[in-house]
């Protein structure tokens, strides 16, 4: 295990993230997993003023997501926080070691 499967593994398991679950398709049963929401807008610096980004979106890790094709997240649903979310799209998020040891940023939309 590298050190950044370490942070990553510690990050996870820590207050930051939640439970979350994912269904990839209607039906289908929902996968358990660990996400961090970004769902509220952040300030973002924009030519020197600051602006309200206003994507909500959460990340999950990508080794939580390898047994899945990552074309079938979109329309898939994320209940986090006690909120059900439509996934739009999806960003991978590699970590120094590559795509897979990284993240998944998922773009959500309200139901």
């Amino acid at each position: 295990m590298s050190i950044w499967d370490q942070h990553y593994a510690a990050l996870y398991a820590s207050p930051i993230a939640v439970d979350a679950e994912l269904a990839i398709a209607c039906g289908e049963v929902p996968m358990s997993i660990r996400a961090i929401d970004k769902t509220n807008p952040a300030a973002l610096n924009f030519k020197g003023v600051d602006v309200l980004d206003i994507k909500p979106a959460a990340t999950v890790r990508a080794s939580d997501l390898a047994g899945i094709d990552l074309a079938n997240l979109r329309d898939a649903e994320l209940t986090l926080n006690g909120k059900c979310w439509r996934v739009v799209s999806h960003q991978p998020l590699p970590g120094p070691t590559g795509e897979a040891a990284g993240e998944i940023l998922l773009i959500l939309s309200e139901r």
